[in-house]
């Protein structure tokens, strides 16, 4: 067996409210297939206007056409380097005069090359906390100032169990910067809230993608260890994401929402 079908998810077919209507949601990381493309597509589907953010030109385009096409909202594609701090001002001017102020921001965008303790490369340290922390950080600090004259906004950082099992092996600068996010998010939660902004993490688990779906052998006993035995859709965390940056969870802030299954439980 080398997969498993996708079960239906039927907002990727059609709106399903309007409940994101008049908002308008920056999405990093939003093109391909994976977390960021779905996340983009369940806000979309409830009528949010779209800021599409990636690295890759051609896969951030088809992904807003896409979006535009499905479920007819305004959506905006850059692509950039999260991490370059001049290509990240200019998307936020041009995203905001085209569309508005953005009050919902999903940090997604994120590398993960691994290897040993012993032959990691240092740039790829550098370059991993670069676009997994700083980046970050730094697009939540140039957005929670427009929101503030609003007065009110949702930040979600893609965080990952990574964070608290290290891991396990081969990725301490992807576990390093995820802890660090999941810091930041709390620290973050702090000085927003009485702005009325709220900052939450999601920390998944391995998450069902090409890579995974190529690779399926090698993770069987990643699924074997977790109680729902799979692995996470990209559509399961969107689905926790829209709940983090809707008023359904209008009291929940400083919080990473783990999403693994049960492949880690936290005390």
């Amino acid at each position: 067996m080398t997969g498993m079908p996708l079960p239906p998810f039927p907002w990727r077919d059609a709106p399903i409210s309007t409940r994101f209507a008049g908002r308008v949601a920056l999405v990093t990381g939003a093109g391909g297939a994976g977390m960021g493309d779905a996340i983009a597509a369940r806000l979309a589907s409830e009528g949010a206007s779209i800021v599409a953010v990636d690295s890759h030109g051609p896969r951030v385009e088809a992904a807003a056409a896409r979006l535009r096409d499905r479920y007819r909202v305004a959506v905006c594609a850059y692509t950039l380097n999260v991490a370059d701090r001049p290509a990240v001002d200019a998307m936020l001017a041009d995203a905001a005069a085209r569309l508005g102020v953005i009050d919902i921001v999903v940090n997604n965008a994120a590398v993960n090359p691994q290897g040993s303790v012993w032959s990691y490369d240092a740039d790829q340290f550098d370059e991993v906390i670069d676009v997994d922390l700083n980046a970050c950080w730094y697009l939540i600090r140039q957005t929670v100032w427009p929101m503030r004259e609003l007065g009110r906004g949702s930040i979600v950082n893609i965080g990952s169990i990574a964070a608290y099992n290290g891991g396990r092996g081969r990725e301490a600068p992807y576990s390093a910067a995820k802890a660090g996010l999941h810091e930041v998010t709390r620290s973050v939660a702090i000085e927003v809230g009485p702005f009325n902004i709220r900052c939450n993490a999601i920390a998944p688990g391995l998450v069902q993608s090409k890579f995974v779906e190529k690779h399926w052998e090698r993770f069987q006993t990643d699924r074997d260890q977790t109680p729902l035995r799979r692995h996470a859709w990209p559509e399961e965390v969107a689905n926790v994401a829209a709940f983090l940056v809707s008023d359904e969870s209008s009291f929940i802030t400083g919080e990473v929402i783990v999403v693994s299954g049960g492949s880690f439980l936290r005390a």
